[in-house]
């Protein structure tokens, strides 16, 4: 697929935490029509046994889907994507599994 403007970030955060035991967060990117999460992850972390509780949500109700790694897993640096993009008068989305989560929230400019 070539490049274009849809592989343009609309904003970029810079956000780093454990989500759980061998995934690290290391920033999220917003997209038009995805949200991409820049993670590590310390081992093999497989679709249907390790993220399978994996959730991402927001304050406007919208419902996203996490779209399977080609492989089926992750490891080392990767990115985990969420469809669709964030909707317009977002303030707060949250990534989260099950006893550990990561807000990020949009302040009024």
């Amino acid at each position: 697929m070539p490049r274009d403007e849809a592989d343009t970030p609309i904003q970029f955060i810079r956000g780093q935490g454990k989500l759980r035991n061998g995934l690290f967060l290391r920033g999220a990117a917003l997209y038009e029509d995805r949200i991409v999460f820049e993670v590590f992850a310390s081992r093999a972390l497989h679709v249907e046994d390790d993220l399978a509780d994996l959730r991402f949500t927001d304050d406007v109700g919208t419902k996203y889907e996490m779209v399977p790694p080609e492989a089926g897993a992750i490891e080392g640096k990767a990115r985990i994507e969420f469809r669709p993009g964030a909707p317009a008068g977002w303030s707060h989305l949250h990534l989260s599994q099950p006893g550990r989560g990561h807000h990020v929230v949009r302040h009024p400019e």
